[in-house]
């Protein structure tokens, strides 16, 4: 490959990560750019919840070094959001007007919180464990509060729980069965969950719904449509993710719920492909588009992106784990549910 070729990956997840170690050990001239979001580099977001509670530091929590960047000659731009795309003149434009030219595009953006449409008007109570930035606004004040109300119950969801009756919190837990968006708890996944939860708290809410959220001199008042009312420090909600591809749009990229890839992660515009959890693959067996989660899938894709991109031919196969385990219920790392069941 000439010195010419500038390759772009936007994310500092594991998917964009890999995909940038793999090339610059395959090509070690041309040049490799990270854009991100976030304000700091490569780390474990498994791992926010500890960071919360105090049992890692910072240091603890990141997987790379600013350092490792520059020993691979890999530039990190941390903070900078990509507004827009423009594959006709292969350009970036970032905040702030800068623009950032590529030959080849890998999007690499990961999901963010999902909001629900009817709670959109609250979206000014809600918190989010979803990112570092989160974490750092949130941190002191989940460790000052007493009373939380937690709604939603997606993994990190009960995980968040966890952490907090652990350090001795108060937590109110509204369970919505289609948390996980686009899938839904059945009642007996539903009363398997419940009953799992009940050794972290009693106060579990099922088959209601959020009526009203009223801030109260730094507290929250949440109503539900049943009449059951809670005063709380703090508001979570935890419903699922999205994934994080408005900028994107209009850019003549294919996309539905997320950035649609063939099975070697190419989307329908030459150059540009797409990986982890932004990014709908075709299966063919099933003829439709599947998305993956978890660090291990986001791993394999961004191998196999990096590969193509590369001038390979490899496609894309899941990671040898389709399940996770949600309180005692298991839940496929694809979102789809017509994928093949595989016990």
């Amino acid at each position: 490959m000439p010195f010419k070729d500038h390759y772009v990956i936007i994310g500092n997840g594991p998917a964009g990560n890999h995909a940038a170690a793999i090339l610059r050990e395959n090509n070690k001239d041309a040049r490799i750019t990270i854009i991100s979001d976030e304000c700091i580099a490569f780390y474990y977001k498994p791992k926010l919840t500890r960071f919360i509670a105090g049992e890692i530091n910072k240091e603890e929590l990141m997987v790379t070094s600013l350092e490792s960047y520059r020993k691979k000659n890999i530039r990190l731009r941390c903070g900078q959001a990509v507004e827009r795309i423009d594959p006709d003149s292969k350009t970036l434009f970032l905040q702030h007007m800068e623009k950032i030219s590529y030959s080849r595009l890998i999007i690499a953006s990961g999901s963010r919180a999902r909001v629900l449409p009817s709670m959109s008007r609250y979206s000014d109570h809600l918190k989010f464990v979803t990112s570092y930035a989160d974490v750092i606004e949130y941190k002191e004040k989940i460790q000052k509060a007493k009373d939380f109300f937690v709604f939603g119950g997606d993994l990190v969801g009960f995980k968040f729980l966890r952490m907090l009756t652990d350090m001795g919190k108060t937590v109110t837990v509204l369970i919505y069965p289609n948390a996980f968006w686009p899938y839904n708890l059945t009642d007996a996944m539903l009363k398997q969950i419940v009953g799992s939860l009940s050794k972290y708290t009693s106060d579990i809410i099922v088959k209601d719904d959020i009526s009203t959220i009223d801030a109260q001199n730094g507290s929250y008042r949440v109503k539900t449509q049943k009449g059951i009312e809670k005063n709380v420090d703090m508001v979570f909600s935890f419903n699922g993710l999205s994934p994080n591809i408005d900028f994107a749009k209009g850019s003549g990229i294919d996309t539905d719920h997320g950035i649609l890839v063939d099975e070697y992660l190419r989307t329908n515009i030459d150059g540009i492909y797409a990986c982890g959890s932004c990014a709908q693959i075709y299966n063919r067996d099933i003829q439709s588009y599947t998305v993956s989660i978890g660090w291990p899938n986001a791993v394999a894709q961004g191998e196999t992106v990096a590969l193509n991109l590369l001038g390979d031919h490899k496609v894309v196969e899941s990671t040898g784990r389709k399940y996770f385990d949600l309180e005692g219920v298991k839940i496929k790392t694809t979102w789809w549910e017509d994928i093949d069941d595989e016990l």
